[in-house]
């Protein structure tokens, strides 16, 4: 039996419902929620890829809880910080998780964008985090409005690119999340 963490029955929105339509019908879709490379269309280099898997060092399985370290290295050099300062996850999901988990208790608030990445509201509820929208406003171009957000939130989540709208973040929207003095949680 599931525990009562998250809603399991929860019933398909408007969105998925208009997807599945589309769908049957066969209609064009540009999935932006789509992020398996392989399948969203983005090139990638197949043949590189497949020699490094020839290299007998694949072979060789040495997990590490950090990451592996020359990935970390690398990461760690393309930035200009020190390794020990990189984490690597398997995914952004695991990474958000991670960070809930560090950054808060049970019960605790982190202020999420709206419109925004839907599986926040789940990632949050597994980790007995609640979340609280700030919402992203389309005047000439998008911006952060937080003017109703909540003062005890322990952590504020900035999507750059924004799913699904796209939007970038602009310097007024970074000195409004430095002005609410939490960490900011970006990807």
């Amino acid at each position: 039996m599931p525990s009562n963490r998250l809603p399991w029955d929860s019933p398909k929105n408007r969105l998925t419902l208009l997807l599945e339509e589309k769908r049957r019908a066969g209609a064009p879709v540009l999935d932006l929620t789509e992020s398996n490379p392989t399948r969203a269309g983005i090139p990638y280099p197949r043949e590189e890829i497949l020699m490094a898997l020839a290299d007998p060092a694949a072979l060789v399985w040495e997990p590490d809880p950090l990451g592996h370290p020359a990935a970390r290295l690398a990461v760690a050099q393309a930035h200009g910080v020190a390794p020990e300062s990189v984490l690597l996850t398997a995914s952004t999901s695991e990474a958000y998780s991670l960070l809930f988990k560090m950054l808060c208790d049970p019960g605790d608030t982190v202020l999420v964008p709206q419109p925004s990445y839907p599986l926040f509201d789940h990632l949050a509820a597994l980790e007995g985090v609640r979340v609280e929208p700030y919402m992203l406003r389309l005047d000439d171009d998008w911006s952060a409005d937080l003017s109703g957000a909540p003062r005890d939130a322990k952590a504020v989540i900035a999507v750059n690119p924004n799913n699904p709208t796209g939007s970038f973040l602009r310097v007024a929207d970074l000195d409004r999340f430095a002005a609410l003095g939490l960490p900011l949680i970006s990807d």
